[in-house]
């Protein structure tokens, strides 16, 4: 009961948090999501490069969250407040540090090979993981950074409803396929992806997708998402397929690194990559509808 409680207001004070700053303005908007990115993009270096090896590899990943600041904040100046589109030239520069840090690292320079049935193979020094930090620039950083484009309209007027009802629409996709999938999904047993999460099925994905479409419909009667009324579905479809894949991406990546959670940093939640794994790859795609296909 005590983890319930927990869970409910952890949970509770999170929401309100992210609803609050993407209503209150830009800068809360830019301090919270950049807040959270930073703390997503931490966590994924942590359980893709491991946290024994901290000291050897801080520099690599300072590099790493100076990049993933640089182009969020750079972003979000270039469409807040009108900045030369050059200034995400900025981002870059630390991505170069990146590969310069690795030659400081000392497990880095040691090459040793053993012989495996006949066959010489090179022993892992750890050097196969430093590409995970340009992951998380890809992953992480640049999704949260793109979801500055659609938080003004086009008279440069700042307006959170898209933003926030694309995370209405994904609260929706969670939840139906929550209801569904521990019910009919349960007893039906026809699953999504066994082999990377063994409780998704299919009966709750398309429960997600009903909640998430509906929700798209309710959020556009009230107002709150100005697309047309097939726009809006699209986007909820959008929003609940891959949604559903971003959170598969996830967990995938956390078995394959034996985690079961993220991070620690909301409790009985998880991580921050934990809360947005959804987000991580729906929300780039429903942004390139919006911008490039919506009437």
């Amino acid at each position: 009961m005590k983890n319930f409680i927990i869970r409910t207001l952890s949970g509770l004070a999170f929401t309100i948090l992210v609803i609050g700053s993407i209503l209150y303005g830009p800068v809360a908007f830019a301090v919270v999501f950049g807040t959270i990115m930073v703390a997503a993009v931490w966590e994924y270096l942590n359980i893709t490069m491991g946290k024994g090896n901290l000291g050897e590899t801080l520099l690599a990943r300072t590099f790493t969250m100076v990049a993933a600041v640089a182009l969020f904040v750079n972003m979000f100046l270039v469409v807040a407040y009108g900045y030369d589109p050059l200034y995400l030239l900025f981002a870059v520069l630390p991505v170069m540090g990146i590969f310069i840090s690795n030659m400081y690292v000392k497990s880095y320079n040691v090459h040793q090979i053993k012989e495996v049935d006949g066959k010489v193979e090179r022993v892992p020094n750890g050097y196969e993981t430093y590409p995970f930090t340009l992951g998380a620039l890809v992953y992480v950083a640049l999704p949260f950074s793109l979801m500055s484009l659609v938080l003004f309209d086009k008279s440069g007027v700042y307006n959170g409803n898209i933003l926030l009802s694309m995370m209405i629409m994904l609260w929706c996709t969670d939840v139906g396929a929550y209801l569904l999938g521990s019910t009919l999904g349960q007893m039906l047993g026809h699953r999504l992806f066994p082999s990377i999460s063994p409780k998704k099925s299919w009966e709750g994905f398309f429960g997600g997708l009903v909640c998430s479409v509906a929700g798209a419909v309710i959020l556009r009667a009230a107002g709150l998402l100005e697309l047309t009324l097939v726009d809006a579905i699209v986007v909820g479809v959008i929003i609940c397929i891959f949604g559903v894949l971003g959170d598969l991406v996830e967990s995938q990546l956390k078995r394959n690194f034996g985690v079961k959670d993220s991070g620690k940093i909301m409790p009985g939640h998880g991580g921050m990559l934990d809360r947005f794994d959804g987000a991580l790859l729906a929300f780039p795609v429903a942004i390139v509808y919006i911008i490039f296909f919506a009437a």
